[in-house]
């Protein structure tokens, strides 16, 4: 059972492609805007308003960023769970169906994560800057065009991210490493491509996503979803339409930014699917840059943790582990700037608690 990066394609093409494979995925909302984490209950906080209209006006659903908060204030423009329908995106940014995503997985299903645009300023991270607009547009329409035809020979993504392990990253708050190795797999680029792609570590953490999310799916985890939203943190159980959910309170770590620590945005991101299949948060012991830089954060029993939660078969964690043991997984992610911002102002970890793992009624 192994999955591969077997494309970059835009996910409304996906989706009339695939349609036929994906019977019991929930169809894909008319002008859906997909954002992390569970259903909001009222409105999204600024930096995901922000990433939203800047996704709308990349797919010409609007005339600018005034006129796509608009659309989406008066819920002509609605936002949904992007893993209630298959994809997984990062952190606070905000999908729509035109937009480049890696497709991963085999001839059993496919899953989806943006491809991300570029380094800081990014949509990821909240930010209006248009330049976000023209490398979503044109940069991953160019990036599709130049590495699509070079996927056949790629290794198999779990076989990548194991690889990246032992060269120091963790697979999702440090990525150089697989982002390197992903290169290099691919074979010879075009310079300024090359280039674009060494200079964003953060690009290879899509298709570590989107290979999370198939994990679940294939290992028939009880875990379905897992992610934040900025304001609440859940999980969906499979088999079930409802997010379990608590706060979402920010990570705790290392701000880059100290002054902008009191404007920290809880914990956000689709990307806990990647700590939640044994990688990130329960692979620290991998990353002595991490476990050196959270040193005042980390739990003290770090080295045992992984494996009083995770089941040995399938590398992913077992909830009834977490609550059995009352350990709860660790989740490494960036500290976005509520109000968004070019860049993340610090990364840490968040620490959902064991009650929230909990399966009866």
């Amino acid at each position: 059972m192994h999955a591969r990066l077997r494309r970059l394609v835009r996910l409304q093409d996906a989706r009339l492609q695939d349609a036929s494979k994906q019977g019991a995925r929930q169809a894909l909302p008319p002008r859906a805007l997909l954002h992390a984490g569970p259903p909001y209950r009222g409105a999204p906080p600024q930096a995901v308003a922000i990433a939203a209209a800047q996704a709308a006006v990349i797919a010409d659903l609007a005339p600018d960023l005034a006129g796509a908060r608009q659309m989406i204030d008066s819920g002509a423009l609605k936002l949904a769970p992007a893993q209630d329908h298959g994809v997984v995106v990062p952190l606070g940014m905000v999908l729509a169906p035109s937009m480049w995503c890696f497709e991963v997985g085999d001839e059993t299903g496919c899953f989806y994560s943006p491809v991300g645009e570029g380094p800081p300023p990014a949509l990821r991270f909240g930010s209006d800057d248009p330049i976000c607009i023209a490398r979503a547009r044109d940069w991953c329409a160019e990036a599709a065009h130049i590495i699509n035809p070079k996927l056949a020979d790629v290794a198999p993504v779990e076989t990548l991210m194991a690889e990246a392990l032992t060269k120091g990253d963790d697979c999702h708050a440090v990525t150089a490493a697989g982002n390197a190795l992903l290169i290099a797999q691919l074979g010879p680029l075009p310079d300024p491509m090359t280039s674009a792609l060494q200079g964003n570590a953060g690009f290879v953490l899509g298709v570590w996503m989107a290979w999370a999310a198939w994990k679940l799916h294939a290992s028939a985890s009880p875990i379905a979803a897992i992610g934040g939203n900025g304001l609440e943190f859940g999980w969906r159980p499979r088999g079930a339409d409802a997010w379990r959910t608590i706060e979402a309170t920010p990570p705790r770590g290392k701000f880059f930014q100290p002054g902008r620590a009191d404007h920290a945005l809880g914990a956000i991101g689709d990307s806990a699917v990647v700590d939640i299949c044994g990688f990130g948060g329960q692979a620290l012991s991998a990353a002595p840059m991490l476990r050196e830089e959270w040193a005042d954060v980390l739990p003290p029993d770090l080295a045992e943790r992984r494996a009083r939660i995770v089941a040995a078969a399938t590398g992913i964690v077992d909830p009834a582990r977490v609550v059995a043991t009352g350990t709860g997984p660790i989740i490494n992610l960036a500290i976005l700037d509520r109000d968004g911002a070019g860049a993340p102002i610090g990364r840490g970890i968040f620490q959902p608690p064991p009650a929230l793992f909990t399966t009866g009624d």
